[in-house]
């Protein structure tokens, strides 16, 4: 998926089924209980500023802007994605009245107008490589003015067979019965992560795991 070129509609296809395992994996409840503890004490009305890495088709986003209305929160959520396809995909998925802005560029380049409350990652940090992964906490923590979280995956022998099972039952996109198996592959265990942070200067972050086998890194500014 990040290498072969592919048609616009095959990558709709593709991320469709991604957004289908992320709902099935629960994959947005870490996210929110990090935002749930990020915002407590904010009153009614008060604006939250979000910047997605690695959006895809924006269920992630999505989510966080029902979640923050339902909070009487005013969201304003920037999607961003390498993927030529992924900010049309994400467009088509999303309702009009959801006010959500994707943009198509690397995460490193974004410079935003107004600095985001908080950076939000789902899949995104198993993508680079270890440099990458060093650059990109430095890059949030300077970045986030009031935290940031990281919602990856758990490298786990029965994760990578499990999902290659579930995913030929589940007859899912071909990118999908290929890449997720690789992904739990280039994911992480806590000692990675303990190793990234320290080579950051990352101090304060948390490394905690969630069902299934999701391994999320958050960090709380005060």
């Amino acid at each position: 998926m990040d290498t072969e070129t592919v048609s616009a509609a095959d990558f709709a296809a593709c991320l469709a089924d991604l957004e289908r395992v992320n709902r099935l994996t629960l994959a947005t409840r870490p996210t929110l209980r990090f935002l749930d503890r990020l915002t407590a004490g904010w009153p009614p009305g008060t604006e939250l500023r979000i910047l997605d890495a690695g959006s895809g088709q924006g269920e992630m986003l999505r989510s966080i802007h029902r979640w923050a209305t339902a909070r009487s929160l005013v969201p304003r959520l920037t999607g961003v994605d390498l993927a030529p396809h992924a900010a049309a995909a994400a467009r088509a998925a999303t309702p009009p009245d959801l006010a959500i802005e994707w943009v198509t560029a690397d995460i490193f380049d974004v410079n935003p107008r107004f600095a985001p409350h908080a950076i939000t990652s789902a899949l995104f940090a198993h993508h680079l490589d270890d440099a990458g992964v060093v650059r990109f906490l430095r890059w949030m923590e300077a970045t986030a003015t009031h935290g940031w979280f990281v919602n990856d995956l758990h490298r786990h022998w029965f994760a990578h067979h499990g999902f290659a099972l579930l995913a030929a039952v589940m007859r899912w996109h071909r990118f999908v019965r290929h890449d997720g198996p690789l992904s739990v592959a280039r994911a992480f265990v806590p000692a990675d992560w303990a190793r990234y942070l320290g080579e950051a200067g990352v101090a304060g972050a948390v490394v905690s795991w969630h069902l299934p086998f999701r391994l999320c890194v958050a960090r709380w500014k005060s």
